[in-house]
Formats: structure tokens, C-alpha cells, sequence
């Protein structure tokens, strides 16, 4: 793996433990996330993500990254997380742009998948 994949795949990592500091940290000014039937501004989010219990757990697997240019890159993985009963499973891209020197996330989207499915 290279660096960037390592320091991208911690941010996630970061981001999924659920502290709406991390989202503030990490989302760019201009960031937006995609989930299932929204577009959420920067703001929005870390709102969103203040108001929702952390995951039970989680895990991240498959992690990809392309680089788009020297100063940006698309990290793309499998997700499952569980909140008590309730799982959820998605196929996730996140667009990072480094910017002021740090990697800052540009672009989240999330595709949910049922619980369990496989890629190819």
C-alpha cells in the first residue's frame, strides 16, 4: 500500500468512530456527502453525524485508491456497520483534495447494498 492510500484509509477510519469533530477536521468547506435519498452540505453532516449514536462496529474492506493527480484522489470500499439490531451494508467512494497541506474530503457517496452482498 502506498502512503496515500494509508493516509486516506485512516481518515476514513477516523470518520467512521462517529465524532462530528473528525467531520469537522476532515470535510472540506465546500464538501458535500451522498447517502441513500439525500445531499448533505458540510454543515449538514456534521450535524447529522451529532445527532446519531456511533456504530456498534463497523468494518472497511476492499479499500481502493486512484489517484486523480498529485494533489487528489478517490478512495472507494465495502461497508458493514451494525447499530443494534439494525445492520447496513453500502459500497462507499470518497473524493479527497489535499488542500492548506492536508488531505481534506471533497466528495463522499454512498450506495446501500443488502445486508451481506458480495462484490465480484
Amino acid at each position: 500500500m502506498d502512503s496515500v492510500h494509508t493516509e486516506l484509509l485512516q481518515i476514513e477510519e477516523e470518520l467512521a468512530s462517529g465524532s462530528s469533530d473528525a467531520y469537522r477536521r476532515h470535510l472540506a468547506d465546500d464538501a458535500l456527502v451522498v447517502v441513500p435519498g439525500a445531499v448533505l452540505t458540510r454543515e449538514e453532516c456534521i450535524a447529522a453525524i451529532a445527532a446519531a449514536p456511533a456504530w456498534d462496529e463497523y468494518a472497511i474492506a476492499d479499500a481502493r485508491t486512484v489517484r486523480l493527480g498529485a494533489d487528489s484522489a478517490v478512495l472507494t470500499y465495502r461497508w458493514q456497520s451494525r447499530r443494534g439490531a439494525d445492520g447496513y451494508a453500502a459500497v462507499m467512494s470518497s473524493v479527497y483534495a489535499r488542500r492548506d497541506g492536508a488531505w481534506r474530503l471533497v466528495l463522499h457517496q454512498q450506495t446501500s447494498q443488502p445486508e451481506g452482498a458480495a462484490g465480484p
